[in-house]
């Protein structure tokens, strides 16, 4: 169940309305708000994951156009599937 895309797809949609939400609050000049500071948080994470999603998807010769922003975008719902081979990677 864990290798078909349609499994992750649904993480995917929460993570971009989560992303969408925390952005039109931060322009709304709500930068106190829980969801910015999660975000925030997210996004260093994310950031900060990358050298290891490198690492993990070595084998499947990853392109850091599709794999930078993707992870920086979806985190682990992402890299996790596309290391099984469910999303590319190149």
């Amino acid at each position: 169940m864990i290798d078909k895309p349609w499994f992750w797809y649904p993480a995917h949609c929460v993570q971009i309305a989560f992303w969408f939400t925390a952005l039109w609050l931060l322009c709304s000049g709500h930068r106190d708000h829980w969801v910015v500071s999660l975000a925030t948080t997210m996004l260093i994470s994310h950031i900060v994951e990358l050298p290891l999603v490198f690492r993990m998807l070595r084998e499947r010769k990853p392109a850091a156009a599709r794999v930078i922003p993707l992870t920086i975008l979806f985190g682990l719902t992402w890299f996790v599937p596309a290391r099984r081979g469910v999303f590319a990677a190149n």
